[in-house]
């Protein structure tokens, strides 16, 4: 069995992209997260859709941009 690596990068810069609206939605109405009995504050949210931001862009690139 080969790994479609493509398809892969495909799939990972979708949940990338969802994952950084998400947190930059709940960073800009100022909304903390309850986890796990702990409330993670909206600056923490707002540096994971940074990060998140920049993961899709990678991914986005290796899964649709990059020639083979």
């Amino acid at each position: 069995m080969r790994i479609n690596w493509k398809e892969f990068f495909k799939f990972l810069s979708g949940a990338a992209f969802v994952g950084s609206i998400t947190n930059a939605y709940l960073y800009f109405n100022n909304i903390s997260l309850p986890f796990l009995g702990f409330t993670i504050a909206p600056g923490l949210l707002g540096m994971r859709a940074v990060v998140l931001s920049v993961l899709f862009l990678v991914f986005f690139y290796f899964g649709y941009l990059k020639k083979k």
